[in-house]
């Protein structure tokens, strides 16, 4: 049986990007109860990134309330189950996520060893720059990898910034710049010429995602172009391949769809040579956990590190995840979601 619970979760920090800024996270969590077994999955579409609304989504998962469903006999079968359900990609990813809960209780097996017999024994993390506390205190625990939100300022406000956060960190740590698509190719070129020195390794979207000739044309100038807006399916990655467009991925899951939807496309990108990263959207605790499990079981050989450190931002939660700040994070031991969810 379906239920339903409405979850609406405030920021310790205003979430500030090129695209919108975010004072709290609002969604449905899932509770998938068959055979006596309890799964869990989110459905929380952040603003400006997801296609769907919130109201959108709960409105379709309200309508399943009290339904009963059985689970699907393999996991192929899934995404096919969802679909009938759930037109909406956090939709889809909150039901998955409560089915794969429920087969891996019944399995007696951590989701991300459903997902894959080859998963990896830890996961590299990056850390979201918000001040530079957290930022001391996540190089003090060995973080390697700086993420940081550009486009919102002047460039020469902006560079300034990174160069203050290059001073704090020391030249070890790369630095990941996410201009969420802010910049024309004229403004990201030279954008791109002034960080530079600071020793950046990759930058998100910096021009509209869409573009894929223009982020194809700011490859190769020593700064990784990396594509995040316009992945949301196995056919959106095969266009950024046919146009050489980026060198890595990121994979939202909440944008996606199913986890099973969310490996597909980190199997496509490493199939080309891609590398890719799988990161939140600011989620509670259901979803950051199902985001490692998805890291954990990526079926690539090239795993950057991935955004999952963001439970900080929230000032309350629906659960509480593992301490995730430094580099890496083991991977899910526990059976099932692993996380005792409070709704």
């Amino acid at each position: 049986m379906i239920s339903c619970f409405d979850i609406k979760l405030p920021l310790v920090h205003r979430f500030v990007s090129a695209l919108s800024t975010t004072t709290h996270r609002e969604g449905v969590l899932i509770k998938l109860s068959v055979d006596g077994i309890d799964g869990w999955g989110e459905a929380s579409p952040f603003p400006s990134l997801s296609v769907e609304s919130v109201d959108e989504v709960r409105a379709e998962l309200r309508a399943l309330e009290g339904r009963a469903i059985s689970l699907p006999d393999s996991l192929f079968e899934l995404n096919n189950m969802v679909a009938a359900l759930s037109k909406t990609a956090a939709g889809r990813h909150g039901l998955g996520s409560a089915m794969l809960d429920c087969m891996a209780q019944k399995a007696g097996l951590p989701i991300c060893a459903l997902l894959n017999k080859d998963l990896r024994r830890e996961v590299p993390v990056s850390h979201l720059y918000s001040h530079d506390d957290a930022l001391l205190h996540a190089v003090m625990l060995g973080a390697q990898t700086i993420k940081i939100k550009v486009g919102i300022a002047s460039l020469e406000q902006e560079v300034q910034r990174v160069e203050a956060i290059r001073d704090i960190i020391g030249l070890d740590p790369k630095i990941r710049l996410d201009a969420n698509g802010a910049w024309s190719e004229e403004q990201a070129h030279r954008a791109l010429g002034a960080f530079s020195k600071f020793g950046i390794h990759s930058i998100e979207d910096p021009v509209d995602p869409r573009d894929l000739g223009a982020m194809s044309r700011l490859r190769g100038q020593g700064i990784d172009i990396i594509a995040d807006g316009f992945v949301d399916s196995t056919a959106a990655v095969e266009q950024i391949i046919d146009a050489q467009a980026a060198d890595v991925i990121v994979i939202k899951p909440m944008r996606v769809g199913t986890p099973l939807t969310a490996m597909a496309i980190i199997a496509k990108a490493n199939s080309a040579g891609l590398s890719s990263f799988v990161t939140t959207t600011i989620d509670g605790a259901v979803a950051r956990m199902m985001a490692l499990h998805i890291a954990s079981a990526a079926p690539t050989t090239r795993l950057r590190a991935c955004g999952l450190n963001t439970g900080g931002w929230l000032a309350d939660d629906v659960g509480q995840t593992p301490d995730w700040s430094g580099s890496h994070v083991d991977s899910p031991q526990q059976v099932g979601l692993g996380i005792e969810v409070r709704p």
